[in-house]
């Protein structure tokens, strides 16, 4: 992935770091959709993350997985 917006990659990785039983794109979108909506990453609704790089969309879903699999690699490399 081309230099992801460093918002949407910390955005991941907050959820992958409060949901480590999350090990699939489902469980991993879920997650994600959950703190979108209750705002729990620095207030970041559905539309602030869109505007950061992130998508919701199903249309987007394989950019969506790019953008998981490089905060991934970010989170399990600390």
């Amino acid at each position: 992935m081309n230099n992801p917006n460093k918002i949407a990659i910390e955005f991941v990785r907050h959820v992958l770091r409060k949901n480590p039983e999350a090990d699939s794109f489902a469980a991993i979108y879920d997650a994600m959709a959950r703190e979108a909506s209750s705002r729990a990453f620095h207030n970041l609704g559905y539309d602030e993350l869109n505007m950061a790089g992130i998508s919701f969309s199903l249309l987007d879903t394989s950019r969506l997985e790019g953008l998981i699999s490089e905060a991934k690699k970010s989170f399990f490399a600390e």
